[in-house]
């Protein structure tokens, strides 16, 4: 069991939270049961559950992302992992029948992105696009339908941010399978940062932070707040160096290119994120 509660990666859930704050932010809902509801079900069982799935058909015997030395998965972690999304789909329906088929849109995304027979991730732009649409807009979308309507998207700044969303998980994406390419293609999988090479990851990536801005800009310049546009890039800001940093470091030494430098980089960019998108909500 405590292998198994290991391989959830339930930590490594707060790196979506972003996500659901930037919606948060146009929502303006209301504390109460459907908003814990919301949370709690892609915090503590969907994304966790996500996490173990793709485990449990992966079977890593290097490093994963918030795990150095992740145990061998059992039986026991699968079944966990179905528990946990047939909990979440039952209890998105006390939210609403909208947000039930979101929660089971991600789930059915999740199951064909790692299960070995299916494996979309082992094809490296398909799995970029699954992971690109369903970790971010589909996040986003899915939490204005659960506590708003979907009049909301009359509002432009809230597609903007929405597509917003996914690119700044496009930017992060490869990163998390830099490290990984050699046992990902012992694994018969070939990712996008393969596919990129490492250098090509580290400017794919920068490509992805730009048009990520950009769309920022745009829905904080369509919403009048433009000053949080640039409260934005300032709380980035370290992030943004260190990445340059690691960049520049890795092209001129692969040996850069490691499960500790990323772990950094992740944690210090959804850390950074989740500080920026609380300020706003305050605000």
């Amino acid at each position: 069991m405590k292998d198994t509660i290991k391989l959830l990666r339930f930590p490594f859930s707060i790196f979506l939270l972003p996500v659901s704050l930037f919606s948060f932010f146009y929502i303006h809902p209301a504390f109460g049961y459907q908003l814990l509801l919301v949370i709690g079900i892609w915090h503590l069982l969907v994304f966790p559950s996500s996490n173990g799935y793709n485990s449990y058909n992966d079977r890593d015997e290097g490093p994963i992302g918030g795990l150095a030395s992740p145990p061998k998965p059992t039986k026991l972690l699968l079944h966990v992992s179905n528990i946990m999304d047939g909990s979440a789909i039952i209890l998105s329906f006390l939210v609403n029948v909208y947000f039930a088929v979101f929660v089971a849109g991600y789930i059915i995304a999740s199951r064909l992105y790692s299960n070995r027979s299916i494996r979309l991730k082992k094809m490296p732009v398909i799995g970029f696009l699954v992971v690109f649409v369903f970790q971010g807009a589909w996040i986003f979308c899915a939490n204005i339908f659960a506590l708003s309507s979907f009049h909301l998207f009359e509002n432009p700044s809230v597609l903007f941010s929405a597509i917003a969303s996914s690119f700044f998980i496009a930017t992060i994406y490869p990163l998390t399978q830099i490290y990984q390419h050699e046992s990902d293609s012992k694994d018969g999988v070939k990712t996008l940062s393969m596919l990129l090479g490492i250098n090509g990851t580290f400017l794919f990536s920068a490509l992805m932070f730009t048009i990520a801005n950009l769309f920022v800009y745009i829905s904080f310049l369509k919403s009048e707040t433009i000053n949080n546009f640039l409260l934005f890039n300032i709380v980035m800001l370290p992030s943004t160096v260190y990445f340059l940093f690691w960049a520049l470091r890795s092209f001129r030494n692969v040996a850069q290119v490691n499960f500790k430098n990323t772990m950094v980089m992740l944690v210090m960019s959804s850390l950074l994120n989740n500080i920026f998108f609380v300020i706003l909500l305050l605000k």
